[in-house]
């Protein structure tokens, strides 16, 4: 069974060929995109078993995205196909100076009617990690309901909670969602969390004062890494807290980079890993994954990142 197991959203990503305004009208090359189906295929180049729990339409796109997934390696039995509602749809809108634009067109789609009976709790139970995002609850009532599920099942066999907040205004919809996203920190052993997200989240922006908040509030804790981009990353335990400089790179979307960066981390952690390995890899596949356009594009081999590696370290602050 697979090592790591996701629950999400893949949408097909149209990218333009060039950099220009769509109102022009580009031509487009299709790829995949999802923060999950990133993490899993990132994982899974990484050197571990990894599994994906979606839905896609009986659509070209949502076969599509099942040959993409699965031809990385990726187990996708998990994904349901769902006749009455189609694949989501997302198109990027890179532009000069300014930070990639998404456009969506996912609302009804298959997978925001995710339902519980969804769930291959086998999958679940033999996982090592389940990783899912802030995204996939706020989908649809449907979707939420699949997440406490999916976690109940996680908490009872032992399987490894990894939780990315990954917040998305523009899918609030003018909602106020910090509370679900506290609770399902609050339930998490891996919290892998963007600098500005822990800030919208604890109402600070100091390094210290999140560590100690998320390992007082989040009682089952034991692993925290926070995001801060071209700034680098913070990792840390219950006993040290780490600083991960950003890797070099040559960056021209940043879109996926997050995603990356949980691939690395939690392939560290699969691989049992100390910590500053962990946060070293997370920070190499992070910087690597921005200099593509698509979302998979950017991840190493495995022997590459270990070249890389030597090259980096890690600070550890306390």
């Amino acid at each position: 069974m697979s090592k790591l197991v996701t629950i999400g959203e893949t949408m097909v990503s149209f990218v333009p060929q060039q950099q220009e305004p769509l109102r022009f009208g580009a031509s487009f090359t299709m790829r995949i995109a999802g923060a999950e189906s990133n993490t899993a295929i990132g994982v899974r180049t990484y050197g571990h078993s990894a599994a994906f729990i979606s839905r896609v339409g009986q659509d070209c796109f949502g076969q599509f995205i099942l040959r993409m997934i699965r031809a990385e390696g990726v187990d996708v039995s998990g994904v349901k196909t769902d006749e009455a509602h189609p694949t989501g749809l997302m198109f990027k809108e890179p532009l000069p100076g300014h930070e990639t634009g998404i456009h969506y067109y996912r609302s009804g789609s298959a997978a925001s009617h995710l339902s519980p009976q969804d769930l291959d709790e086998d999958l679940i139970r033999q996982a090592e990690i389940l990783h899912f995002t802030g995204i996939t609850p706020i989908l649809g009532r449907s979707c939420l309901e699949t997440v406490y599920a999916a976690l109940d099942i996680a908490r009872e066999a032992g399987t490894l909670i990894s939780f990315d907040p990954n917040i998305r205004f523009k899918l609030w919809n003018g909602e106020d969602h910090r509370k679900l996203m506290l609770d399902l920190m609050r339930r998490s052993d891996v919290i892998l969390t963007g600098r500005d997200e822990a800030a919208c989240l604890y109402d600070t922006f100091e390094i210290d004062v999140l560590h100690q908040n998320l390992f007082t509030d989040c009682p089952s804790l034991r692993y925290l890494a926070i995001k801060d981009g071209a700034d680098g990353a913070w990792a840390a335990d219950r006993e040290q807290l780490l600083f991960i400089p950003a890797a070099s790179c040559s960056c021209i979307d940043p879109v996926g980079a997050g995603d990356a960066f949980n691939a690395g981390f939690l392939s560290g952690l699969l691989s049992g890993d100390p910590l500053e390995r962990c946060a070293s890899i997370a920070a190499v596949s992070g910087a690597r994954a921005t200099q593509t356009r698509g979302d998979i594009e950017g991840f190493v081999s495995k022997q590459e990142m270990d070249a890389i590696l030597n090259r980096l370290s890690a600070v550890p602050l306390r």
